[in-house]
Parts: structure tokens; sequence; C-alpha cells
């Protein structure tokens, strides 16, 4: 610890009240202005260029659109930010020739505001951690370091330091919410379809879906007790102990990718609305990663070659999305870059919990279920599991041939032993899912409200391990944590057994 640590950390005041003014732009009105203006802007700038500008001339006007459309995002903060951070993870289906200044932006999206002062800072945890411990919380909250480590949409993240019960001292993470962010979330609620066109034009996606979602889940993100609680429980599934949910997967003869004990949760040592503290993890970015900076990458990660690291961080991050599902009952539903950290001994850290969807009983089974069907060329067993899910309404009309045609890319990831994804897979997949061909089957193809959350942490996924470029053994993945899946695909010992037959024959 340097002496300007020590200087920056001191102990924080009494608490002196909990009402804080915004430091957000809360004005409906003006955040509504703002955001009414992004596609405007982008659609002008990007028919010029597509028109009448020269390649040299059009990159250009794509890094201007893509820095104010950012910008703006990380000014407002809230709503606006995270769903900027939302479409973070689907930079890898744009076009080649405007998704490296789109990248960039993407990766400075959270640096776009003005840090909250530290005195208000100082104030909300004086207020929440007073009325949670009492006057002695300041014994807890021994040291506090008022420049910000890092800025989120709803908080910022300061370094501190924590008296645990038996006296010792470690190092935390201080997350604060900024005041006003509710109703700043509020404002940007009502035009999430509006923020959904804008993301459309930028990904060339359908993300009114996402949007939607969006919406409905974003004020969870506001209870940091929920959080605590959310982020205590997925630590479990990356215990050195097997949780029990993987034990029928072994007992069917699965074998689980290495690695699921080589990601690291931070402990929770306090939770309050306003204020998370946790374990402080230091590492580098996985955007370090992506971005090709392999000086920032810490021992265990810079040893290895760009491609093993790429498939290293990917395997990690399969067992940081779907062992939660499966074995806690949570699933990490904020897939962007910014929530995983790179740590030493090529161990990956996984951070913020605010947006998780719920999964009782493990990975929904009609998504593993209907991910087997469709591998198999089954029709008609493919639309009955999208009729039992709810994605498919009981009386929608649905062409066997036409359903397993369209979702048979998107299974495919999970035929073979290993699937390597890819910038170019993305973007054909985008387009493969595009074709007029199959709008009638997606107008009636409709994910169900309940499992919104775990499509969204599906596709982003998919999104995170194209722009890593990344070998993943997909189909273990889902034969260790998906149950429908496991129990709809022949075992690995029948395969085995049948391979052999055929060889023999």
């Amino acid at each position: 610890m340097t002496n300007g640590y020590r200087v920056q950390q001191r102990p924080l005041p009494a608490a002196e009240g909990s009402q804080e003014r915004p430091v957000l732009p809360t004005s409906a009105l003006w955040r509504t202005g703002r955001l009414a203006m992004l596609p405007l802007r982008h659609a002008a700038r990007t028919a010029a260029a597509a028109s009448r500008l020269s390649r040299a001339a059009t990159d250009q006007v794509a890094a201007r659109t893509a820095e104010q459309v950012f910008t703006t995002l990380g000014e407002l903060k809230g709503g606006a930010a995270k769903l900027g951070q939302a479409m973070s993870v689907f930079e890898a289906a744009m076009p080649e020739e405007v998704a490296a200044p789109y990248r960039s932006a993407l990766r400075r999206l959270t640096d776009a505001a003005p840090a909250m002062p530290a005195e208000v800072a100082r104030r909300v945890i004086a207020a929440d951690l007073s009325a949670a411990y009492g006057p002695g919380w300041q014994e807890r909250l021994v040291a506090f370091n008022d420049i910000p480590a890092a800025a989120a949409s709803i908080g910022q993240v300061h370094r501190g330091q924590w008296r645990m019960d038996g006296g010792q001292v470690v190092e935390v993470a201080v997350k604060v919410q900024y005041p006003g962010v509710g109703q700043a979330l509020r404002s940007d609620l009502r035009q999430a379809r509006l923020l959904a066109r804008m993301a459309a034009r930028l990904t060339r996606l359908n993300v009114s879906g996402l949007a939607d979602e969006l919406a409905a889940h974003l004020a969870e993100e506001l209870d940091y007790v929920r959080e605590g609680q959310v982020q205590a429980e997925v630590a479990a599934a990356f215990a050195d102990r097997p949780p029990k949910e993987l034990a029928a997967a072994r007992a069917a003869g699965v074998t689980e990718p290495p690695g699921r004990t080589y990601v690291t949760v931070p402990a929770v040592y306090a939770a309050t609305p306003r204020v998370l503290i946790t374990r402080w993890l230091d590492g580098a970015p996985l955007s370090a990663l992506l971005d090709g900076r392999t000086d920032l990458l810490p021992e265990g990660w810079r040893e290895l070659g760009p491609g093993e690291a790429a498939d290293r961080a990917a395997r990690l991050l399969g067992h940081a999305i779907y062992a939660p599902a499966a074995c806690t009952g949570w699933m990490h539903a904020d897939l962007h870059p910014g929530n995983f950290l790179l740590l030493p001994g090529g161990r990956l850290g996984m951070l913020d919990f605010g947006a998780a969807a719920a999964t009782p009983g493990g990975i929904p089974a009609p998504f593993g279920q209907l991910a087997a069907a469709v591998l198999a060329g089954d029709g008609l067993k493919a639309i009955r599991l999208a009729r039992q899910a709810g994605a498919l309404a009981p009386d929608a009309e649905a062409d066997p041939r036409l359903i397993i045609d369209l979702l048979y890319p998107l299974a495919a990831t999970g035929a073979e032993t290993s699937f390597t994804y890819s910038r170019a897979w993305l973007r054909g997949l985008m387009a493969h899912l595009a074709q007029p061909r199959f709008a009638p089957a997606l107008r009636n193809l409709t994910p169900p409200p309940q499992y919104a959350l775990v499509w969204r942490a599906t596709l982003s996924a998919a999104g995170l391990f194209a722009q890593l470029g990344a070998t993943v053994p997909t189909r273990a993945f889902h034969l260790a944590y998906s149950p429908g899946f496991r129990g709809s695909v022949p075992s690995p010992q029948a395969q085995r057994t049948d391979t052999t037959l055929r060889r023999a024959s």
C-alpha cells in the first residue's frame, strides 16, 4: 500500500441525514430529449456515409457517431447506460468496418460521466451504515478512498478497508448508489422502446424484447441488499467441493469442463439499500484481453498465447454463466466485459450481481430439451416443447421443417465436443435469423416472460465468446449444467457404445 493511498483513505464522518440531492440529471423532459436525438443523429450520419462519402470518411463518421452515442449514454447513467452496457456484448455482430470505433466507445462507456463528489458518497455511506450498525459503524469501515476506482450505471465503486468480526482488516470495494438514480431510472424506463430502436440501428438486431425485459427488471438493481444476497449464494457454485446438483451429471458419466473452481466471487461483508461492501479483487478487466493489451494481463494469463488465453477465459466464463444457474438458482444476466476480471493464477473474477435471473430448480428443462430436439431434427417435438415452454402460442401455426432450419445454427454450438465462436459466425447468425423466410416463425416465437433474463444471458454469452474468438466446450457445459439437455441426448456411454458398434459393423 502506497503512502498516497494512505492519505486518500480516512475515516468517514458520522451520519448527518439520509437525504441527498440527486447527482444525476433526473428531469424526464431533459433526459428524453437527449435520448430522442440519438437515433436521428445516427441515422442521418450513417445514411450520409453510405451514400456519398469515401471509406475513410465513413470510418470517421462511424467513430464520431459512436463517441457521441455512448458518451451521451454514459452522461445520463441510469437505464440509458445500462442499455449501452447490454449492447456491448453484441459489438461482435456489428459490420466490421464500424466495429472498431464502437468497440472503443463501448469500452469507455462507464468513464463518460463525472464522478459523484466524495462528500456525497461519504454521506450516503454514513447514513446507511449507521442505520445498519449503529453509532459504532466507523469501527467497521475503517478507511475509505475518496477517488472512485470505477463508475457504473447506478453507482460508483471506491476502495476501502473493513474490520472483520475477529479484528482482521481486509481490503474492500465499497459500491455507493447515486442519489436520485431511482428517479432517473423511471424516466429511462419510459424511453426503453426509443433506446431499442437506437440499438437496432447500431447492431442490426431486433432488441425490443431486450428493452422490455430491461424495463421490467431494472428496478431490482437498485436493491443492494438483494444483490448482496444473490452474490453470497452464487459463490457456492465455485466451491472446491462439487455442489450436489453436479452429482446427477457425474452419475450419468458426464465430466464437467475443467476450471469451475477457478472462478472467484468476492465475499460480501455488508449490504444496505444503497451501499454494498465486498472483498476487493486485484486483476485486469476482461477488455484487456479483448483489446490485445497483454501488458496489462496478470501472472497466469500473460504467459499464454492469445488463442490459449481466449479459450481459457471463455471456458471460465462458461462456468461463471451456467454453474450458478444450475447449482444456486441464479444466473448472471449482465454479461458485459466490465463485470469480469482476469485474476492472478489464471483465475476469473465475477462482479456485479444486480441483474440476476432467478432459475429455481436450475436451468429450465425446456431449454435443453428444445436444443436436443433441434439437433435431432425432430421438428414436431421442437414445436411441442416450444408450446410447453410458452414460447409458441397453442393456436399458432408452425412449420416443423422451418423451425428446425431457423433454430439449428443456435443449437449447433452444442452438436460437437467443442465449437469455435467468431465475429464472422455471430454476424452470419444474425443474417440467418433475418432471412425473410423465417419472418412468420419469428413472429410466433416469443421468449416467455419468465425466461427473458435467461434468454438475454444465453445470447450475451455467445456474444462474449464471439468477441474472444474462442473454442468452447459448449456441449460439455450443456451436459453438465442442463438436465433437460442431458436427459434428451444419448449418454456419453451410449454414444461410445454406438460408435464402437458402428465401427465393428
